[in-house]
């Protein structure tokens, strides 16, 4: 087996095996390496690059947004939205004007998310763990 097709079979149990908290956090990962593929298209001049980090990151904020549990907490869900349709707006931006700066700006929300979301998950896993 070759080190692509090992990578390939780590990341697919890693997904498979992760909780509902560790997938959410997966995917905001995701995202930033999409993020900093088209900040860096933009910097090289590779518009390939570019093209392919911009469609695959607003791919991954459509999806978050889709997922969006409205029933659960509504105002979480709603503001969540607003946050995702916000990047989404800001993307198209610095797509179109090819603006680096406007990537940052977009990569600084969604680490503030991730490292959000990954003290509740360690909150919600402490409390999980004393209840036992």
């Amino acid at each position: 087996m070759n080190p692509q097709q090992t990578l390939s079979r780590y990341r697919e149990s890693r997904i498979l095996n992760a909780s509902r908290e560790q997938l959410l956090l997966l995917t905001y990962e995701g995202l930033l390496r999409f993020l900093a593929r088209a900040r860096r298209g933009i910097e090289t001049l590779d518009y390939d690059e570019k093209h392919a980090g911009f469609a695959r990151a607003q791919t991954i904020i459509l999806e978050l947004h889709r997922t969006l549990d409205f029933s659960a907490a509504p105002e979480l869900a709603g503001n969540l939205a607003r946050i995702y349709s916000y990047l989404l707006e800001e993307l198209a931006y610095a797509d179109a004007e090819d603006d680096g700066g406007r990537v940052q700006g977009v990569i600084d929300i969604v680490m503030d998310l991730r490292n959000v979301w990954a003290e509740a998950a360690e909150g919600r896993a402490a409390t999980a763990e004393e209840e036992r």
